[in-house]
């Protein structure tokens, strides 16, 4: 699996220094508009599982690189492994990075070292830290939940066919939710306004966070086993 890393790592160096400068310029602007560095690195990481994703399955299919690659010495295991361990890592080191340059920032604009306006936007208190922290949880899992959905289709079908059923996929797991409760009736959004009521306590968005972080970790390894099972039954 370590190769097969290697691999992406080579394949993947001009298309991650040109997503440097995406999320530099996406940062940029999302700060001018909110007013606030706090959700980066959660915002960051979703990005990053999506694109990354994307564009591993894009690079697949150019010069018939993915049946090239099972000519050397790597199995159709390490490449299901290897890409999913190499998205969240990039993904991951990528809002950690990001993290740390939102509290330097936020030092050095507490200590008057930035100008006063660009200090206003990046100095972070103690509610905003509070919202940071719940916005990667929630932002995270949503990144997991986004990647398990999409990676098994681009290993069954390559991105040209999976594009064609991936937005259908993602509006019918969008909208099946408030299906089910509608089939279930009044019951069901009684309960729901329960736990909106719930979540909307410190305890509760507590727990919704974790959850959902739990949520999409468990989604992910599920999703990293229906992938192995589809690329392995695959003609390439």
């Amino acid at each position: 699996m370590m190769r097969m890393l290697k691999m992406e790592l080579a394949v993947f160096g001009q298309y991650l220094r040109q997503l440097a400068l995406t999320i530099l310029f996406m940062a940029v602007c999302f700060t001018a508009g909110k007013g606030s560095t706090s959700a980066l690195p959660g915002i960051i990481f979703m990005m990053g599982m999506f694109s990354l994703s994307n564009s591993a399955s894009h690079y697949d299919e150019q010069n018939d690189w993915a049946a090239f690659r099972l000519t050397m010495p790597v199995s159709r295991r390490d490449v299901v492994l290897g890409r999913y361990l190499f998205v969240v890592a990039v993904a991951l080191a990528v809002s950690l990075l990001v993290a740390v340059v939102v509290c330097l920032l936020s030092w050095m604009g507490e200590a008057s070292l930035l100008p006063e306006l660009v200090a206003n936007a990046v100095c972070l208190d103690a509610d905003m830290i509070q919202t940071g922290v719940f916005t990667l949880a929630f932002c995270s899992a949503m990144g997991f939940v986004i990647a398990s959905v999409s990676m098994p289709v681009f290993f069954k079908f390559g991105q040209t066919k999976a594009t064609q059923w991936l937005p259908f996929i993602m509006m019918f797991l969008g909208v099946a939710p408030f299906m089910v409760v509608g089939f279930m009736g009044e019951d069901a959004i009684m309960a729901m306004q329960q736990a909106l009521s719930f979540a909307e306590t410190p305890e509760g968005l507590t727990s919704f966070a974790v959850g959902a972080l739990i949520f999409g970790v468990a989604c992910y390894v599920v999703s990293a086993l229906v992938s192995l099972r589809v690329y392995k039954a695959r003609d390439l």
